[in-house]
């Protein structure tokens, strides 16, 4: 590591940014922008870091122009950049030709499969037009599903200087397909001066539990690149062996969940629940007055899971999620247990997920709150949410309260960590039953649903506590959210209705508050971690 270069000495907006982590198109450019408002000369480290996001955007979006081209935009600020790139930037560009028309736009609107269609022709009736290929790099990157890009790709005709590129892709692909011995070997071999070929690399030796191939590859990333936050703790993590350790929580858990009239997603729920390795865990289920199947699907789990642990609760009409979560928590049987654990009805529960759960108890136990990283049912490489924290920046916050990062790429490895944040999913959460009972019930505001999760973590943070986060666990979902999420449907809508109550909810004050308490967590973990990597 440069020993030159301390996080801490850092102008406070800056190391803001670089604490929430370094990667996602947005996050990483307007990182790159704030940085060279600091910079003096080419050369000092504002322009290192400055360059080290707009290639690590670039990397993360390897078709993109304006990626090429902010990049290019910039170079008479920054360090001079790899002679190898500079064909492959002149090229992109060269071949980028932007068609932003009505037609498309109303192609977008469709489904999946019309979306992919209709790029699909563009991109046959345009071969040379870069701007169609990275329209089905991104439907492919996030709808979770690789295959149509890497067929395209594997097809194309490509010169010398941009087969690298292209090798890169095809990488990407099958990281994104769970190929990842085949996408490690295949980023080892890419002569690609990009710094995202060696990072997925890591990902991909550490996904097939080669620690070792992989803890290297990150120790020289990290080293490259100190201000990497997110390097630094994915190393500890592998050193540390965090990433493969199971822990049941201490005492007796009590699983609870709610549902309304989605009996065939919740009984492939609850089939996974039962399948799940767990421990002293007893499970209550609330019927949220459905007029379907479920409290048939809710005899039958607690039939195979045994009725001297599990019991249904049933109520008359829907209540909303928040009056659903306050009662099951004030059920005499769950606050006489040790954790309470809140499970959605659409999702598949892998079999550790409780165990990976009270590992990170074991790590952070002064937690309010642990969860995990949420991933498309279907595209598994496509994160919905994971760890939440406040927009850095205050103005944006008045748009946007919650950073989008994890929602800027793939996943690709970057959140492969466990650490301290604002807020987790309430997809699947855990908490200790004291701290739960303390911190009040969830706001009926909220109701139906949204955002009541967020809401209660928000307001913990604010009492000076903490959520805690683990990307070992990944918990496929249905229903999508965030980016990914259909606009315009009534729960969009509600979800939409949801977020302007939290944002009237709160002072700006208040909100920038709680940015600065979790500043402090963020900055004494990072360095807790990469003191102990020296």
């Amino acid at each position: 590591m440069n020993p030159s270069f301390d996080l801490v000495t850092l102008p406070e907006d800056l190391q803001r940014r670089l604490l929430l982590g370094f990667s996602g198109r947005p996050h990483l450019h307007a990182s790159a922008a704030l940085a060279l408002t600091y910079s003096s000369s080419p050369g000092d480290v504002f322009s290192h870091i400055a360059q080290d996001a707009l290639l690590t955007a670039w990397g993360e979006n390897p078709l993109d122009g304006n990626c090429a081209a902010a990049l290019a935009g910039s170079m008479e600020k920054l360090p001079p950049v790899s002679p190898e790139l500079l064909p492959i930037i002149k090229s992109l560009l060269m071949h980028w030709r932007p068609e932003v028309t009505p037609e498309a736009q109303a192609a977008m609107e469709q489904g999946p499969k019309e979306q992919l269609a209709y790029l699909m022709e563009r991109m046959r009736g345009e071969q040379g037009n870069a701007f169609w290929l990275h329209q089905i790099y991104e439907h492919c990157r996030i709808n979770g599903s690789w295959r149509p890009l890497m067929r395209v790709v594997e097809g194309m005709p490509s010169s010398e200087q941009e087969a690298p590129l292209y090798r890169y892709v095809i990488a990407n692909c099958l990281f994104g397909q769970g190929e990842f011995e085949r996408a490690a070997d295949l980023y080892a071999s890419c002569s690609l001066a990009l710094p995202t070929v060696l990072m997925r690399e890591a990902a991909g030796r550490a996904r097939i539990h080669d620690s070792e191939s992989a803890a290297k590859l990150l120790r020289s990333c990290a080293e490259a690149r100190p201000w990497n936050v997110n390097l630094w703790l994915r190393l500890f993590d592998l050193v540390n062996e965090r990433d493969i350790r199971l822990e049941q929580p201490q005492g007796r858990t009590m699983v609870l969940g709610y549902s309304w009239n989605k009996a065939d997603d919740l009984a492939e729920t609850l089939d996974s629940l039962v399948r799940s390795d767990l421990g002293d865990v007893h499970v209550r289920i609330l019927d949220n007055g459905s007029q379907d199947r479920t409290p048939e699907v809710i005899r039958q789990f607690i039939d195979k899971f045994g009725s001297d642990r599990a019991a249904a609760v049933t109520m008359p009409v829907n209540v909303g999620a928040p009056a659903a979560r306050n009662w099951l928590k004030a059920l005499p049987e769950t606050q006489a247990a040790d954790y309470v654990a809140y499970i959605d009805d659409d999702i598949s529960l892998p079999e550790d997920w409780l165990s990976r759960l009270g590992a990170a108890t074991e790590f952070y136990p002064d937690a309010g709150v642990w969860g995990c990283k949420v991933v498309n049912y279907d595209g598994p490489a496509r994160m919905q949410c994971g760890e939440h924290n406040m927009t850095p920046d205050g103005e944006e916050r008045q748009q946007v309260l919650m950073s989008t990062i994890m929602l800027q790429d793939g996943d690709f490895g970057q959140s492969d960590y466990i650490r301290p944040c604002t807020s987790v999913t309430g997809c699947v959460h855990l908490f200790r039953t004291d701290r739960l009972m303390e911190n009040g019930d969830f706001d009926l505001r909220f109701s139906p649903t949204q955002y009541d999760d967020l809401e209660r973590d928000l307001r913990m943070v604010l009492g000076g506590g903490h959520a805690v986060y683990t990307g070992h666990l990944a918990i496929r979902h249905k229903r999508k959210s965030g980016a990914a999420s259909d606009a315009g449907k009534p729960e969009s809508v509600g979800a939409a209705a949801n977020m302007h109550k939290l944002m009237t909810k709160y002072t700006a004050q208040e909100f920038e508050a709680m940015a600065s308490v979790m500043d402090k967590v963020l900055l004494a973990d990072y360095l807790s971690k990469r003191d102990a990597l020296k």
